[in-house]
């Protein structure tokens, strides 16, 4: 539905090369850009883009007001970006060919705009069921890899109790030994970071089931 909305505002604005829509924290999570480009990275950087201006603001001691920041934008000679405040954690990015009586347009697309931000409340729930699924996916492969390396230091113990065994390869066991020790430990750091980051993705969905029950 989201995607629907998304080509009509380009057919509402022929200008328009490209839409992306992206959370504050730089997730896009609906756009017209090929997979082949860096979206990730994109969303990284106009989030921080959005994020600087706030801070050159705060710097200045100036008021951002209720609402926050409404657009910004950034003209070139060929070509103009304009960044668009949607839902309290949602943006909408519009890539123009040329600037040409930009803020009258816009208006043709204030009730797509709308229609859009409606969508996002119900498209970024269900974004928090697919980071936690993402999120448990990626704690049982972290788990597996955990494995594996016990069984190289089980592996490594077992061989290095030989009686045949040479002195050099004691002393390379010992070194393997203490990689896969290091590695153990960056492994079951990175599984505690998962484990806290899906009990505060959990908690968000219980905090939404509440709120939409109220």
């Amino acid at each position: 539905m989201v995607f629907k909305n998304i080509n009509r505002i380009k057919n509402a604005l022929p200008e328009i090369i490209h839409i992306a829509m992206f959370y504050n924290n730089g997730t896009i999570f609906q756009t017209t850009f090929d997979q082949e480009f860096n979206i990730p990275k994109m969303g990284e950087n106009l989030a921080r883009a959005v994020q600087r201006m706030r801070n050159v603001y705060e710097i200045c001691n100036l008021k951002m007001g209720a609402e926050d920041y409404k657009k910004l934008i950034f003209e070139t000679k060929d070509m103009s970006t304009i960044i668009i405040k949607l839902g309290e954690d949602s943006n909408l990015v519009l890539f123009f060919k040329q600037e040409e009586q930009v803020d009258k347009k816009l208006k043709s697309i204030r009730r797509y705009i709308k229609r859009i931000e409606e969508l996002i409340d119900i498209d970024k729930y269900e974004l928090d069921f697919l980071e936690l699924k993402q999120c448990e996916d990626d704690i049982k492969e972290l788990k597996k890899n955990l494995e594996l390396k016990h069984q190289e230091k089980i592996k490594l113990e077992e061989e290095s109790n030989k009686l045949e065994i040479s002195e050099d390869r004691v002393k390379e066991i010992l070194k393997n030994k203490e990689t896969i020790l290091e590695e153990c430990s960056i492994l079951e750091k990175r599984i505690e970071e998962k484990q806290k980051e899906a009990e505060i993705i959990k908690e968000k969905i219980e905090q939404k089931k509440k709120t939409s029950n109220t």
